[in-house]
């Protein structure tokens, strides 16, 4: 199933019956079909990609710009969580983008990750992942990875 998704997306987005809120040639964004929480949105890569460890660092960061540029006029904070391993269901690489405050309201605390201020954090999450999940004691068979933006800050990951 997830190849399917993943070629229909790669090679065949203009036929899938679903209204986009954004697209470039990395990634679509649409309304997820079944919301578990308020503007819930789906970013999916226009390529084959199992899992976001067959994304390159263009498409990692392609598709965390996009997440900034669909919240950009919206002053709330909002969240992008990557499901991999084990708890990621559909077998092509996904991004849920949520409104609100989503590490504070589960209590993430640990496994903030630093990040330096003369690199967009994008590129140096897309460049270290493999070591960050490393660092934080983190496997890639079952994982949880947010990027919490809050408004007026920089962005915090947090891994589970």
């Amino acid at each position: 199933m997830g190849s399917f998704v993943g070629f229909m997306f790669a090679y065949c987005s203009f036929l899938i019956p679903i209204k986009k809120i954004s697209q470039n040639r990395f990634a679509v964004a649409m309304k997820h079909p079944v919301a578990s929480y308020q503007d819930h949105v789906l970013i999916i890569p226009r390529k084959l990609a199992r899992n976001i460890f067959c994304l390159s660092a263009n498409d990692f960061m392609a598709i965390i710009e996009m997440a900034e540029k669909i919240r950009q006029d919206d002053t709330r904070d909002f969240a992008l969580l990557i499901n991999g391993g084990s708890r990621q269901d559909v077998m092509q690489a996904h991004f849920h983008l949520f409104t609100g405050n989503l590490a504070e309201e589960k209590g993430l605390n640990a496994g903030k990750a630093s990040h330096s201020q003369d690199v967009y954090f994008g590129e140096q999450i897309a460049s270290n992942l493999h070591e960050l999940l490393t660092e934080h004691e983190v496997t890639e068979e079952s994982f949880s990875m947010l990027i919490q933006f809050e408004h007026g800050t920089n962005p915090s990951v947090y891994f589970t």
